[in-house]
């Protein structure tokens, strides 16, 4: 036996001496195994507690074949919708006795194999993944074979890779900002998105959608890139520069907003007056920037909840699942008025909004007011 086995049998001699029990029952209630009496497992826990005795977790988990471990590859852990999504993720798997082993990938395709191959040699449970891209070579190939349950969120992949999704209804909130927009004059819009990934297919096809809804013209210009500060600032200037520039720019991801009001301050403009500016996903800038802005908003936090219950829901159960879909929903604020050299029209399709999940209700006359209310008049 080694040292450290020796150690651990020691610990547990000394626990189940002091408790007054069996060396098995002391296994049984430290390994959380079922079958002993809440005044037997209480006895148990204090006398550990007084030894300061804490069991190998690790040497426990290769024994039961488990680790109670997740892994989690982010694309970039400094994005605050990213925290909130892993912050979601955790509270759900720590009260199911679960920790979570978190890895960045940078937004770096190559690097989600290699990451998802380190969590993997350590013998996770189950894997919640947030890759770069859904067509990276590597990435599909180490999915394909990953043996463990596996969580994408906001990401689809072929049918080859055994993968289970949570899903951000992208479609219906960049749909609702864009049907405001048009409502409130705009005709000229700007979409700055990242790349060809699900959110991007599904916000630009929303805009498109609400274009033709309306019956009107396609005014879409689409900018793409990666979503970076950036990114965000050379498609805001080049767009702008352009001789029919947009009145109004939707910011595909919160990356993209420091850089595009960069471009904004710099040439003096005024947003809701000269430029209308909405971005998705909410994030302190954006509310205490004056004018606010206006964002499309989901519950991040949800997601990541969302996604450690459907991935204990696998390892409890291996099977079939539906992908879940959660809601987005867009909430003006003072960067959207109306378009600054058209009056606002009417626009076929608009629907009401009712509930925080229901679209947005832009009349022409409230577009004027709130145009009105920002000029000082």
């Amino acid at each position: 036996m080694s040292k450290d086995g020796a150690r651990t049998r020691t610990g547990i001699k000394a626990v189940a001496a002091l408790a007054g029990v069996g060396i098995a029952s002391v296994s049984r209630v430290l390994s959380g195994q079922p079958g002993s009496s809440p005044q037997l497992t209480q006895r148990v826990l204090e006398a550990a507690r007084q030894l300061g005795y804490t069991p190998n977790a690790l040497a426990q988990g290769l024994r039961r074949k488990t680790t109670r471990s997740i892994g989690f590859v982010g694309s970039d852990i400094t994005n605050p919708l990213i925290a909130s999504i892993v912050s979601g993720a955790e509270a759900v798997l720590s009260q199911a006795g679960f920790s979570i082993l978190l890895t960045n990938s940078a937004g770096v395709a190559s690097v989600d194999a290699e990451r998802i191959e380190t969590l993997l040699q350590r013998q996770v449970d189950g894997l919640i993944v947030l890759p770069a891209l859904e067509d990276d070579p590597a990435t599909l190939a180490v999915m394909r074979n990953v043996g463990v349950p596996l969580v994408l969120i906001d990401r689809t992949l072929p049918e080859a890779v055994p993968a289970h999704y949570v899903l951000s209804d992208h479609y219906r909130g960049v749909g609702d900002a864009c049907r405001y927009l048009l409502a409130a004059g705009h005709r000229r819009i700007a979409l700055v998105v990242g790349r060809d990934v699900r959110p991007t297919r599904e916000r630009v096809r929303a805009v498109e959608d609400a274009y033709a809804a309306a019956g009107l013209p396609d005014g879409l210009r689409v900018h793409h890139g990666t979503l970076t500060l950036a990114h965000g600032e050379a498609a805001v200037e080049e767009m702008l520069s352009a001789s029919q520039p947009p009145t109004a720019v939707i910011l595909g991801g919160n990356q993209l907003l420091e850089g595009a009001l960069r471009v904004v301050h710099r040439r003096g403009l005024t947003l809701g007056v000269d430029l209308s500016l909405v971005c998705c996903d909410d994030v302190p800038l954006s509310r205490f920037h004056q004018p606010p802005i206006a964002t499309v908003m989901r519950d991040s936090t949800q997601l990541g909840r969302r996604a450690a219950e459907v991935l204990l829901a696998q390892i409890a159960s291996p099977g079939e699942s539906e992908p879940v879909h959660l809601e987005t929903w867009f909430e003006p604020r003072g960067s959207a008025g109306a378009a600054p050299t058209s009056a606002p029209g009417p626009v076929k399709g608009l629907r009401s909004r009712q509930a925080r999940s229901d679209a947005v209700k832009a009349t022409p006359a409230s577009a004027a007011r709130q145009r009105k209310r920002q000029s000082g008049t």
